[in-house]
């Protein structure tokens, strides 16, 4: 199935969020190695600004500050503790590591609930989550296709390979996250995305009952599936 053709929610939901956070990490590194790449050759010094230099390598340094962000933000995905991240970041304190990123990693965890900004004035939503995790199967693809003329890697996919597998009680783990932050404000529950994200529950259980021999959570994905049913015929 063409990537285009997937629906953002289902594709970024196969993904676990340790591989939606690598993706987004690999996607900056490669645009700032293409952009650093392009100020290599000299063929166009000539008809070059004064300052224009400076201000490409400024925009580098903005970049690369973005991917470090980027790679905190993996590295909390991954549990490493904000003391190990300080020592990373330069012998700095637990607290001062944290001072520094939460902003960030408090956006990107916001984002994973709510992708795209809330609509104002009828326009088209802007997305809110980076677009490589927010399409990450074309986003993988893409960049396999990069490693493999970049990295020296002649065949494989050099990216999809290495990214963290979602296990079912990580996906689970996921879908009640979600449920919860739906209903914080009991005012404004999207009805229709709490019965998407209980048909997710309810695929999972059934993947539960089946796998680990269960009756009991295959019985509660029958109730869930009617939970969700009833939300969609308004009852």
């Amino acid at each position: 199935m063409a990537s285009e053709m997937i629906d953002p929610d289902d594709d970024r939901f196969a993904y676990s969020t340790k591989a939606l956070a690598r993706l987004t990490l690999s996607h900056q590194l490669a645009e700032l190695a293409d952009r650093a790449a392009a100020l290599v050759p000299t063929t166009g010094d000539a008809g070059a600004h004064p300052g224009e230099f400076v201000a490409a390598v400024r925009a580098l340094a903005a970049m690369a500050e973005d991917a470090l962000a980027r790679a905190v933000i993996y590295e909390r995905e991954k549990s490493t503790s904000w003391e190990v991240l300080g020592e990373s970041l330069g012998d700095i304190t637990r607290q001062s590591a944290h001072g520094k990123f939460r902003e960030d990693v408090a956006e990107w965890g916001q984002a994973l609930h709510e992708p795209l900004y809330p609509m104002r004035g009828g326009v088209i939503r802007d997305l809110r989550l980076p677009e490589a995790a927010y399409r990450p199967t074309e986003t993988r693809h893409r960049l396999d296709q990069w490693a493999r003329k970049h990295g020296g890697y002649e065949a494989g996919q050099p990216v999809s390979d290495g990214l963290a597998e979602l296990s079912t009680l990580e996906e689970m783990n996921q879908v009640l996250a979600g449920l919860e932050h739906v209903y914080r404000n009991p005012l404004t529950v999207d009805k229709a995305k709490v019965a998407q994200m209980l048909d997710r529950k309810a695929a999972l259980l059934e993947r539960i009952g089946q796998e680990e021999n269960r009756p009991e959570a295959t019985e509660q994905a029958a109730e869930t599936r009617a939970r969700a049913a009833a939300l969609r015929s308004g009852q």
